[in-house]
């Protein structure tokens, strides 16, 4: 287990910072609390990494996990609300964050602190990333230049964004560990400069597969993935992109802190009978960690676990109403729920997983992509590691699950659906839905993954719009006060224009 540092640091950086969300572009290059009085960039890095923590998390439990399909919501059921302007401020609110990003960087510039530049410059490729990916065009090269009299900032294309971030990224991993001062505040990695180049060499990979219907992405990937000494990668769930809550108030997990009446309620979140049925079918353990059994059996000898569609209007009479429907896992459970079982901090916001980096160089070796390992070595690291991380994950007072029940028998590994066998496509689609598993409330990945290789298989209900969303409309307050820019990201976006409907760049149909 990686140390953290307890977030009592988060005290002091109060006093000199407030993380807000943001009605229009004036506030998001205008920082009110004039943090150019902080001289040290440890300061605000706390704070900064426990605000995107938790904003993933909000992003994968509202929207990212259902709109993928891996859980359902009564309120978000018919997908028709994805439409309106104002639901699309979820992941827009990063820039709220990256004015304090930003003044971090510049700060560590100013006294030659690379590490807290490199460090700076992951976090602000990874919000670009997720940006980006939900809406396409964004404010990129121009946002946060408030103090060079930018108050509007444009929009790039997706395809500079993404080469920009590539660029930081690279950057990132070449001056990490250039210089010699101790990360102080670093509650994702304890200063380990290491791990941050590993957590930037893996996002690299990310947006290079995830371009590459767009772009060759051969020969970067194999420089990458060539030469592990200057591109370090992870090596297992203890090194990913994770943040280790701890148990005092106000640092546990956004779920811990949470209302029982969203958790449990007839119209709160449930499994989604998509991933119930993919979870069945390979006869998979992690069921039990991602949902409950329903309360009609969960003290019984069998308990059983019924996921619910989505883009139905009424989940209450599904397959005989909730007590025959899961609700989340324990692990996402709040307080309320059961106060002697329930943990602070078993589960972690996940920025990007060991599992996921492993099906991207399964995928980039069976595709040709990348000529070093094997693709079925990569396919199954990822697979195992996944239930180890959950093992690890859960303590010793759930009862059900335990540890020893999330890891599979090794029959597991030699059935049809998960053995590495079969044609390209097979083996592709393999990858595919265990990469999809593993992204389970990691922000909007598994919806971006499912938007590039439609894999699996997702249907809109009966009562939904009648697709699946394929990108965020911008926030309403965009179209009037940065107007003539969102405007040229709309002529950008080509296609419908800015509807829900409309396919970003890399999602080649």
């Amino acid at each position: 287990m990686k140390k953290v540092y307890k977030f009592l640091i988060l005290g002091l950086c109060a006093l000199f910072i407030t993380i807000s969300c943001t009605d229009n572009f004036e506030d998001i290059n205008t920082n009110p609390n004039a943090p150019d009085r902080i001289e040290d960039p440890s300061l605000l890095l706390a704070e900064i990494i426990k605000n995107l923590a938790n904003e993933n998390w909000d992003n994968s439990f509202d929207r990212g996990a259902i709109i993928s399909d891996q859980i359902s919501n009564f309120f978000v059921s018919s997908f028709a609300d994805f439409a309106r302007a104002e639901v699309g401020r979820f992941g827009w609110d990063f820039y709220g964050t990256l004015k304090d990003v930003d003044f971090m960087i510049a700060t560590a510039e100013e006294q030659g602190l690379q590490n807290y530049v490199g460090i700076g410059l992951v976090l602000r490729a990874w919000m670009f990333q997720n940006l980006t990916d939900n809406f396409g065009p964004i404010p990129y090269s121009e946002a946060g230049s408030a103090r060079e009299d930018i108050n509007f900032p444009k929009y790039d294309s997706q395809e500079a964004v993404y080469a920009g971030i590539l660029g930081e990224l690279e950057t990132a991993n070449s001056i990490l560990g250039s210089t010699t001062e101790a990360v102080q505040a670093d509650i994702l990695y304890a200063g380990d400069v290491q791990n941050w180049r590993k957590f930037a060499n893996g996002l690299r990979l990310r947006i290079l597969l995830r371009q590459s219907d767009r772009k060759d992405p051969a020969a970067e990937m194999q420089r990458i993935v060539g030469n592990p000494t200057a591109h370090p990668l992870f090596t297992s769930h203890l090194d990913q992109a994770a943040l280790q809550y701890l148990e005092e108030t106000p640092n546990e997990h956004p779920a811990y802190t949470g209302n029982v009446s969203d958790f449990s309620s007839s119209s709160s979140t449930r499994l989604a009978l998509n991933m119930e049925g993919i979870l069945k079918s390979m006869d998979d353990p992690r069921i039990a960690a991602f949902a409950l059994p329903t309360s009609a059996t969960i003290d019984t000898p069998n308990p059983e676990y019924f996921g619910v569609p989505n883009g139905i209007s009424d989940i209450s009479g599904f397959n005989g109403g909730p007590a025959n429907q899961s609700l989340m896992g324990l692990l996402f459970a709040p307080r309320q729920y059961d106060t002697e079982v329930v943990s602070p901090n078993a589960a972690q916001s996940v920025f990007m997983p060991y599992s996921e980096v492993q099906f991207i160089l399964a995928e980039a070796r069976e595709k040709g992509y990348i000529s070093t390992g094997d693709a079925e070595t990569y396919y199954l690291n990822g697979i195992r590691d996944q239930f180890e991380y959950y093992a690890s994950r859960i303590p010793d007072n759930f009862g059900v699950p335990s540890a020893a029940q999330l890891i599979p028998d090794p029959s597991y590994y030699s059935q049809n659906t998960v053995a590495y066998t079969g044609t390209q496509e097979e083996k592709l689609n393999k990858i595919y839905t265990q990469k999809w598993l593993s992204l389970f409330l990691v922000g909007f990945e598994a919806w971006s993954e499912w938007r590039r290789v439609g894999v699996p298989s997702i249907t809109a209900g009966d009562d939904s719009i009648g697709f699946v969303p394929v990108r965020y409309v911008y926030p309403a307050d965009e179209q009037t006060v940065n107007s003539d820019n969102y405007q040229e990201a709309v002529n950008m976006l080509g296609g419908e224009g800015d509807l829900i409907s409309t396919r970003v760049w890399w999602d080649v149909d």
